[in-house]
Protein backbone atom coordinates (compact mmCIF):
# COMPACT_ATOMS: atom_id res chain seq x y z
CA UNK A 1 0.00 0.00 0.00
CA UNK A 2 1.28 3.38 -0.99
CA UNK A 3 -0.48 6.26 0.51
CA UNK A 4 1.53 9.00 0.27
CA UNK A 5 4.51 9.71 -2.80
CA UNK A 6 6.07 12.58 -0.84
CA UNK A 7 8.85 11.60 1.29
CA UNK A 8 8.30 12.71 5.03
CA UNK A 9 11.52 14.51 5.17
CA UNK A 10 10.57 16.63 2.31
CA UNK A 11 7.82 18.29 4.27
CA UNK A 12 7.91 21.06 6.38
CA UNK A 13 7.15 20.48 9.96
CA UNK A 14 3.21 21.95 9.65
CA UNK A 15 2.85 19.87 6.49
CA UNK A 16 4.33 16.84 8.29
CA UNK A 17 2.38 16.90 11.58
CA UNK A 18 -0.89 17.24 9.87
CA UNK A 19 -0.37 14.92 6.59
CA UNK A 20 0.05 12.75 9.52
CA UNK A 21 -3.03 13.74 11.58
CA UNK A 22 -4.75 13.08 7.96
CA UNK A 23 -3.70 9.90 7.36
CA UNK A 24 -4.42 8.61 10.73
CA UNK A 25 -7.90 8.99 10.24
CA UNK A 26 -7.89 8.12 7.23
CA UNK A 27 -6.07 4.71 7.99
CA UNK A 28 -8.07 4.26 11.48
CA UNK A 29 -11.87 4.56 9.34
CA UNK A 30 -9.73 1.40 7.24
CA UNK A 31 -9.34 -0.67 10.40
CA UNK A 32 -12.86 -0.23 11.40
CA UNK A 33 -15.13 -3.38 10.73
CA UNK A 34 -18.41 -3.78 10.96
CA UNK A 35 -18.33 -5.31 14.49
CA UNK A 36 -15.15 -3.26 15.96
CA UNK A 37 -11.59 -1.45 15.20
CA UNK A 38 -8.99 -3.99 14.64
CA UNK A 39 -5.87 -4.11 15.99
CA UNK A 40 -3.84 -3.94 12.97
CA UNK A 41 -5.29 -3.29 8.76
CA UNK A 42 -4.43 -4.55 5.89
CA UNK A 43 -4.34 -8.07 6.05
CA UNK A 44 -1.40 -10.24 5.50
CA UNK A 45 -0.49 -13.94 6.27
CA UNK A 46 1.16 -12.58 8.93
CA UNK A 47 -1.33 -10.70 10.58
CA UNK A 48 -3.77 -12.73 10.49
CA UNK A 49 -1.40 -15.51 12.19
CA UNK A 50 -0.74 -13.62 15.00
CA UNK A 51 -4.54 -12.66 14.94
CA UNK A 52 -3.70 -8.39 14.81
CA UNK A 53 -6.96 -8.67 12.71
CA UNK A 54 -8.93 -9.24 15.85
CA UNK A 55 -10.59 -6.92 18.74
CA UNK A 56 -7.86 -6.37 21.20
CA UNK A 57 -9.47 -4.58 24.45
CA UNK A 58 -6.26 -3.16 25.32
CA UNK A 59 -5.28 -1.54 21.76
CA UNK A 60 -9.12 -0.53 21.38
CA UNK A 61 -8.91 1.60 24.40
CA UNK A 62 -5.57 3.18 24.17
CA UNK A 63 -7.18 4.21 20.71
CA UNK A 64 -10.17 5.51 22.64
CA UNK A 65 -8.19 9.01 23.17
CA UNK A 66 -7.70 9.67 20.08
CA UNK A 67 -10.92 8.79 18.32
CA UNK A 68 -12.88 10.71 21.21
CA UNK A 69 -10.42 13.59 20.95
CA UNK A 70 -11.03 13.82 16.70
CA UNK A 71 -14.73 14.47 16.56
CA UNK A 72 -14.96 12.16 13.72
CA UNK A 73 -18.40 10.93 13.99
CA UNK A 74 -17.81 7.68 12.09
CA UNK A 75 -14.78 6.70 14.22
CA UNK A 76 -16.87 7.41 17.29
CA UNK A 77 -19.55 5.02 16.47
CA UNK A 78 -16.88 2.76 15.76
CA UNK A 79 -15.91 2.77 19.12
CA UNK A 80 -18.97 2.50 20.19
CA UNK A 81 -19.25 -0.82 18.02
CA UNK A 82 -15.90 -2.16 19.73
CA UNK A 83 -17.10 -2.07 23.21
CA UNK A 84 -20.38 -3.41 22.47
CA UNK A 85 -19.02 -6.68 20.59
CA UNK A 86 -15.88 -6.85 23.34
CA UNK A 87 -18.76 -7.19 25.99
CA UNK A 88 -19.70 -10.60 24.29
CA UNK A 89 -16.14 -11.90 25.25
CA UNK A 90 -16.10 -10.97 29.09
CA UNK A 91 -16.02 -13.76 31.30
CA UNK A 92 -18.51 -14.60 33.93
CA UNK A 93 -16.59 -13.35 36.49
CA UNK A 94 -16.00 -9.94 34.39
CA UNK A 95 -12.80 -10.12 32.89
CA UNK A 96 -12.15 -8.84 29.25
CA UNK A 97 -9.45 -11.21 26.96
CA UNK A 98 -6.37 -10.73 25.47
CA UNK A 99 -7.99 -10.65 21.93
CA UNK A 100 -11.69 -12.03 20.44
CA UNK A 101 -12.73 -12.52 16.82
CA UNK A 102 -16.84 -12.65 16.81
CA UNK A 103 -18.21 -15.29 14.31
CA UNK A 104 -19.20 -12.98 11.25
CA UNK A 105 -19.37 -12.91 7.83
CA UNK A 106 -15.87 -12.12 7.53
CA UNK A 107 -14.62 -15.30 9.03
CA UNK A 108 -17.37 -17.67 8.40
CA UNK A 109 -14.94 -20.71 8.57
CA UNK A 110 -14.98 -20.03 11.99
CA UNK A 111 -17.27 -22.41 13.79
CA UNK A 112 -17.26 -21.08 17.00
CA UNK A 113 -16.05 -16.76 18.30
CA UNK A 114 -12.28 -17.27 18.85
CA UNK A 115 -12.00 -15.86 22.40
CA UNK A 116 -8.24 -15.85 24.24
CA UNK A 117 -7.24 -15.38 27.66
CA UNK A 118 -3.62 -14.78 28.31
CA UNK A 119 -1.40 -16.97 31.22
CA UNK A 120 -2.02 -16.00 33.65
CA UNK A 121 -4.12 -13.18 32.73
CA UNK A 122 -4.36 -9.72 30.77
CA UNK A 123 -5.41 -7.39 33.54
CA UNK A 124 -4.86 -4.40 31.15
CA UNK A 125 -7.45 -5.64 29.05
CA UNK A 126 -10.13 -5.07 31.90
CA UNK A 127 -9.23 -1.93 32.86
CA UNK A 128 -8.78 -0.30 29.17
CA UNK A 129 -12.23 -1.73 28.42
CA UNK A 130 -13.78 -0.04 31.49
CA UNK A 131 -11.52 3.42 31.04
CA UNK A 132 -12.82 3.69 27.24
CA UNK A 133 -16.46 3.23 28.32
CA UNK A 134 -16.27 5.68 31.15
CA UNK A 135 -14.35 8.16 28.40
CA UNK A 136 -17.51 7.48 26.16
CA UNK A 137 -20.00 8.06 28.26
CA UNK A 138 -17.83 11.26 29.36
CA UNK A 139 -17.45 12.53 25.94
CA UNK A 140 -20.81 11.61 24.10
CA UNK A 141 -23.12 11.51 27.38
CA UNK A 142 -24.97 8.65 25.52
CA UNK A 143 -27.17 7.50 28.53
CA UNK A 144 -28.85 4.79 26.52
CA UNK A 145 -25.50 3.14 26.02
CA UNK A 146 -24.35 3.55 29.79
CA UNK A 147 -27.44 1.88 31.11
CA UNK A 148 -26.91 -0.95 28.22
CA UNK A 149 -23.51 -1.74 29.45
CA UNK A 150 -23.21 -1.04 32.96
CA UNK A 151 -23.52 -4.17 34.16
CA UNK A 152 -20.36 -4.86 32.65
CA UNK A 153 -18.80 -2.04 33.86
CA UNK A 154 -19.57 -3.45 37.43
CA UNK A 155 -18.59 -7.23 37.00
CA UNK A 156 -15.17 -5.66 35.46
CA UNK A 157 -14.69 -3.33 38.60
CA UNK A 158 -15.49 -6.41 40.31
CA UNK A 159 -13.30 -8.47 38.76
CA UNK A 160 -10.02 -5.84 39.52
CA UNK A 161 -10.72 -5.48 43.01
CA UNK A 162 -10.30 -9.03 43.58
CA UNK A 163 -6.76 -8.35 41.79
CA UNK A 164 -5.96 -6.69 44.73
CA UNK A 165 -4.83 -9.88 46.59
CA UNK A 166 -3.19 -8.24 49.85
CA UNK A 167 -5.41 -5.21 50.46
CA UNK A 168 -3.13 -2.97 50.10
CA UNK A 169 -5.09 -1.37 47.60
CA UNK A 170 -2.83 -2.01 45.06
CA UNK A 171 -3.53 -4.49 41.86
CA UNK A 172 -0.98 -7.69 41.73
CA UNK A 173 -0.72 -9.77 38.94
CA UNK A 174 1.58 -12.78 37.39
CA UNK A 175 4.68 -12.10 35.66
CA UNK A 176 4.16 -10.86 31.90
CA UNK A 177 0.44 -10.44 32.29
CA UNK A 178 -0.14 -6.84 30.98
CA UNK A 179 0.81 -5.42 27.40
CA UNK A 180 4.20 -5.98 28.03
CA UNK A 181 3.28 -9.61 27.85
CA UNK A 182 6.95 -10.98 27.65
CA UNK A 183 8.50 -9.38 30.33
CA UNK A 184 9.40 -10.08 34.12
CA UNK A 185 7.13 -7.75 35.50
CA UNK A 186 4.96 -9.13 38.62
CA UNK A 187 3.65 -7.74 41.79
CA UNK A 188 2.12 -4.15 41.87
CA UNK A 189 3.11 -2.93 38.58
CA UNK A 190 3.72 0.75 37.28
CA UNK A 191 2.01 0.55 34.31
CA UNK A 192 -1.03 -1.61 36.08
CA UNK A 193 -1.63 0.38 38.70
CA UNK A 194 -1.29 3.76 36.79
CA UNK A 195 -4.41 2.62 34.55
CA UNK A 196 -6.23 1.16 37.96
CA UNK A 197 -6.01 4.71 39.93
CA UNK A 198 -7.59 6.57 36.66
CA UNK A 199 -10.62 4.09 36.37
CA UNK A 200 -11.30 4.82 40.02
CA UNK A 201 -11.13 8.76 39.40
CA UNK A 202 -13.07 8.39 36.31
CA UNK A 203 -15.97 6.47 38.37
CA UNK A 204 -15.63 9.55 40.81
CA UNK A 205 -15.50 12.20 38.04
CA UNK A 206 -18.37 10.60 35.74
CA UNK A 207 -20.13 8.43 37.78
CA UNK A 208 -20.09 10.50 41.21
CA UNK A 209 -18.76 7.83 43.24
CA UNK A 210 -18.13 9.97 46.09
CA UNK A 211 -17.74 6.65 48.10
CA UNK A 212 -14.53 5.97 45.96
CA UNK A 213 -12.81 9.06 47.13
CA UNK A 214 -11.47 6.87 50.40
CA UNK A 215 -9.99 4.15 47.79
CA UNK A 216 -8.62 7.02 45.06
CA UNK A 217 -6.75 8.18 48.17
CA UNK A 218 -5.50 4.67 49.68
CA UNK A 219 -4.29 3.86 45.73
CA UNK A 220 -2.43 7.61 45.77
CA UNK A 221 -0.23 6.81 49.00
CA UNK A 222 0.53 3.23 48.72
CA UNK A 223 1.40 3.98 44.49
CA UNK A 224 3.85 6.96 45.82
CA UNK A 225 4.97 4.73 48.71
CA UNK A 226 5.92 1.46 47.51
CA UNK A 227 6.89 2.40 43.76
CA UNK A 228 8.89 5.58 44.65
CA UNK A 229 12.42 5.26 46.32
CA UNK A 230 11.86 7.71 49.21
CA UNK A 231 15.29 7.42 50.22
CA UNK A 232 17.74 10.34 48.62
CA UNK A 233 21.22 9.34 50.73
CA UNK A 234 22.58 7.50 52.97
CA UNK A 235 22.46 9.91 55.55
CA UNK A 236 18.49 9.90 55.08
CA UNK A 237 17.28 7.87 57.82
CA UNK A 238 13.38 8.79 58.18
CA UNK A 239 12.91 8.35 54.85
CA UNK A 240 9.77 6.54 55.07
CA UNK A 241 6.61 8.58 54.09
CA UNK A 242 3.50 8.62 57.52
CA UNK A 243 0.30 7.87 55.61
CA UNK A 244 -2.69 5.44 55.19
CA UNK A 245 -0.24 2.87 53.11
CA UNK A 246 2.55 2.57 55.79
CA UNK A 247 -0.26 2.83 58.63
CA UNK A 248 -2.47 -0.18 57.44
CA UNK A 249 0.21 -2.08 55.95
CA UNK A 250 3.34 -2.92 58.18
CA UNK A 251 4.54 -5.71 56.14
CA UNK A 252 5.28 -3.90 53.51
CA UNK A 253 7.58 -1.75 55.53
CA UNK A 254 10.29 -4.79 55.36
CA UNK A 255 9.93 -4.64 51.24
CA UNK A 256 10.02 -1.09 51.82
CA UNK A 257 13.12 -0.65 53.67
CA UNK A 258 15.14 -3.58 51.28
CA UNK A 259 14.44 -1.64 48.01
CA UNK A 260 15.93 1.57 50.02
CA UNK A 261 18.59 0.00 51.19
CA UNK A 262 19.28 -0.95 47.86
CA UNK A 263 18.74 2.21 45.78
CA UNK A 264 19.41 5.60 47.33
CA UNK A 265 17.65 7.68 44.73
CA UNK A 266 16.10 7.47 41.33
CA UNK A 267 14.17 10.14 39.50
CA UNK A 268 11.18 8.20 38.51
CA UNK A 269 8.57 5.42 39.92
CA UNK A 270 9.92 1.65 40.02
CA UNK A 271 8.74 -0.76 37.29
CA UNK A 272 7.13 -3.04 39.62
CA UNK A 273 7.58 -4.45 42.92
CA UNK A 274 7.57 -8.42 43.95
CA UNK A 275 8.35 -10.35 46.61
CA UNK A 276 11.70 -9.41 47.58
CA UNK A 277 12.71 -7.71 44.35
CA UNK A 278 11.95 -5.17 42.32
CA UNK A 279 12.48 -3.71 38.84
CA UNK A 280 14.70 -0.40 38.96
CA UNK A 281 14.82 0.45 35.04
CA UNK A 282 12.86 3.33 33.92
CA UNK A 283 9.25 1.52 32.83
CA UNK A 284 8.74 4.59 30.33
CA UNK A 285 5.14 4.07 29.75
CA UNK A 286 4.36 3.29 33.12
CA UNK A 287 6.12 6.96 34.06
CA UNK A 288 4.50 8.94 31.36
CA UNK A 289 1.20 7.98 32.95
CA UNK A 290 1.77 8.60 36.20
CA UNK A 291 2.43 11.70 35.19
CA UNK A 292 -0.89 12.11 33.13
CA UNK A 293 -3.21 10.80 35.55
CA UNK A 294 -1.85 12.79 38.74
CA UNK A 295 0.15 10.58 40.72
CA UNK A 296 3.03 12.13 40.22
CA UNK A 297 3.01 15.21 42.07
CA UNK A 298 4.51 18.23 39.75
CA UNK A 299 8.23 17.48 41.41
CA UNK A 300 8.07 14.25 40.52
CA UNK A 301 6.27 15.19 37.08
CA UNK A 302 9.83 17.46 36.43
CA UNK A 303 11.97 14.56 37.41
CA UNK A 304 10.47 12.06 35.32
CA UNK A 305 10.33 14.20 32.12
CA UNK A 306 13.83 15.08 33.12
CA UNK A 307 15.13 11.76 33.46
CA UNK A 308 13.37 10.80 29.55
CA UNK A 309 15.14 13.60 27.99
CA UNK A 310 18.32 13.13 29.66
CA UNK A 311 18.93 9.67 29.26
CA UNK A 312 17.69 9.46 25.32
CA UNK A 313 14.78 7.30 25.89
CA UNK A 314 12.91 9.48 23.00
CA UNK A 315 15.71 9.12 20.87
CA UNK A 316 16.07 8.75 17.85
CA UNK A 317 12.12 8.73 18.01
CA UNK A 318 9.81 8.97 20.54
CA UNK A 319 9.79 6.94 22.45
CA UNK A 320 11.71 3.66 24.14
CA UNK A 321 9.25 1.74 26.48
CA UNK A 322 12.49 0.60 28.76
CA UNK A 323 14.82 2.00 29.54
CA UNK A 324 18.57 0.74 29.81
CA UNK A 325 17.40 -2.44 28.29
CA UNK A 326 17.88 -5.92 29.53
CA UNK A 327 20.80 -8.23 28.13
CA UNK A 328 21.42 -11.69 28.72
CA UNK A 329 22.66 -12.51 31.95
CA UNK A 330 21.67 -10.19 33.88
CA UNK A 331 19.01 -10.59 37.00
CA UNK A 332 16.04 -9.37 35.28
CA UNK A 333 16.71 -11.36 32.11
CA UNK A 334 14.62 -14.21 31.40
CA UNK A 335 14.95 -17.11 28.49
CA UNK A 336 11.49 -16.87 27.42
CA UNK A 337 12.28 -13.38 25.94
CA UNK A 338 14.06 -15.02 22.74
CA UNK A 339 10.71 -16.12 22.14
CA UNK A 340 10.39 -14.79 18.29
CA UNK A 341 13.36 -12.99 18.62
CA UNK A 342 11.38 -10.57 19.95
CA UNK A 343 12.75 -9.42 23.13
CA UNK A 344 16.36 -8.79 22.49
CA UNK A 345 17.89 -5.59 23.84
CA UNK A 346 16.39 -2.59 22.38
CA UNK A 347 13.56 -4.45 20.44
CA UNK A 348 9.83 -4.85 21.01
CA UNK A 349 9.08 -4.20 25.10
CA UNK A 350 12.61 -4.66 25.58
CA UNK A 351 14.05 -0.96 25.47
CA UNK A 352 11.99 -0.64 21.55
CA UNK A 353 10.25 2.82 20.25
CA UNK A 354 6.47 2.68 20.28
CA UNK A 355 5.02 5.49 18.80
CA UNK A 356 1.78 4.66 20.32
CA UNK A 357 3.85 5.49 23.65
CA UNK A 358 5.39 8.55 21.74
CA UNK A 359 1.54 9.47 21.77
CA UNK A 360 1.25 9.59 25.42
CA UNK A 361 4.69 11.40 25.92
CA UNK A 362 3.64 14.49 23.58
CA UNK A 363 0.14 14.34 25.33
CA UNK A 364 2.46 15.01 28.54
CA UNK A 365 4.61 17.44 27.17
CA UNK A 366 1.46 19.22 25.83
CA UNK A 367 0.94 20.97 29.08
CA UNK A 368 4.26 20.34 30.39
CA UNK A 369 6.43 21.90 27.86
CA UNK A 370 4.23 23.18 24.69
CA UNK A 371 7.53 24.07 22.87
CA UNK A 372 8.94 20.23 23.23
CA UNK A 373 5.72 18.95 22.68
CA UNK A 374 5.82 20.23 19.11
CA UNK A 375 8.94 18.98 18.32
CA UNK A 376 8.83 15.77 19.34
CA UNK A 377 5.22 15.61 17.59
CA UNK A 378 6.99 16.16 14.55
CA UNK A 379 9.56 13.72 15.17
CA UNK A 380 6.60 11.37 16.13
CA UNK A 381 5.24 11.93 12.73
CA UNK A 382 8.64 10.72 11.19
CA UNK A 383 8.65 7.57 12.95
CA UNK A 384 4.68 6.90 12.13
CA UNK A 385 6.21 7.83 7.94
CA UNK A 386 8.80 5.37 7.91
CA UNK A 387 8.49 2.48 4.95
CA UNK A 388 5.76 5.17 3.18
CA UNK A 389 3.43 5.87 5.80
CA UNK A 390 3.23 2.40 7.39
CA UNK A 391 2.55 3.06 10.89
CA UNK A 392 4.51 0.36 12.12
CA UNK A 393 4.11 -1.43 15.18
CA UNK A 394 7.72 -0.62 16.90
CA UNK A 395 11.34 0.18 16.07
CA UNK A 396 14.59 -0.72 16.73
CA UNK A 397 15.90 0.96 20.02
CA UNK A 398 19.16 2.08 18.61
CA UNK A 399 18.54 2.66 15.16
CA UNK A 400 15.34 3.05 14.62
CA UNK A 401 14.21 0.62 12.05
CA UNK A 402 10.92 -0.45 11.28
CA UNK A 403 10.11 -3.49 13.22
CA UNK A 404 6.92 -5.87 14.13
CA UNK A 405 3.23 -5.57 12.13
CA UNK A 406 2.59 -2.55 9.96
CA UNK A 407 -0.44 -0.17 10.07
CA UNK A 408 -0.94 -0.37 13.66
CA UNK A 409 -4.35 1.29 14.96
CA UNK A 410 -2.93 2.34 18.18
CA UNK A 411 -0.26 3.87 16.65
CA UNK A 412 -2.96 6.36 14.68
CA UNK A 413 -5.00 6.84 17.46
CA UNK A 414 -2.45 7.72 19.83
CA UNK A 415 -0.90 10.37 17.27
CA UNK A 416 -4.16 11.93 16.86
CA UNK A 417 -4.32 12.12 20.61
CA UNK A 418 -1.16 14.03 20.34
CA UNK A 419 -1.70 16.02 17.63
CA UNK A 420 -5.29 17.32 19.32
CA UNK A 421 -3.03 17.80 22.65
CA UNK A 422 -0.96 19.79 20.84
CA UNK A 423 -3.08 22.35 19.19
CA UNK A 424 -5.31 22.78 22.20
CA UNK A 425 -2.65 23.23 24.66
CA UNK A 426 -4.29 19.73 26.90
CA UNK A 427 -5.75 16.75 26.61
CA UNK A 428 -9.47 17.28 27.77
CA UNK A 429 -9.65 13.44 28.72
CA UNK A 430 -7.15 13.77 31.85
Amino acid sequence: MRISSVPAHRLSHATLTTRAFTLSLENLAKNSTSYGLLAAGQRSLESETKHYTYLYPRDIGVCSLGILESGNEHLVEVLKTSLIYLTKSQSTLGQFPFYYQPQTEVNFLLRNNTIRFWTPNSIDSTLWWAISFLLYYKKTKDETFFNSYKANLEKAYLWLMYQDTNNDALLEQGEASDWADEMPRSGAVLYTNTLWYWLVKLRIEVEKKQELKTLEQRIYDAFNSLLWVSKESSTNFNYLPDNSFTQENPARKSEMELINSQVNYLPYYLGCVGHRTFESRCDVFGNILACLVGLADKHKAALITDAIVRSGANLPYPVKALYPPIYPGERDWRDYMTKNRQNYPHQYHNGGIWPFVGGFWVMWLSEFSPSLAESELERLAEANSLHDWEFNEYLHGESGTPMGIPYQSWNMGMYIAAYQAVQKGKSSLF
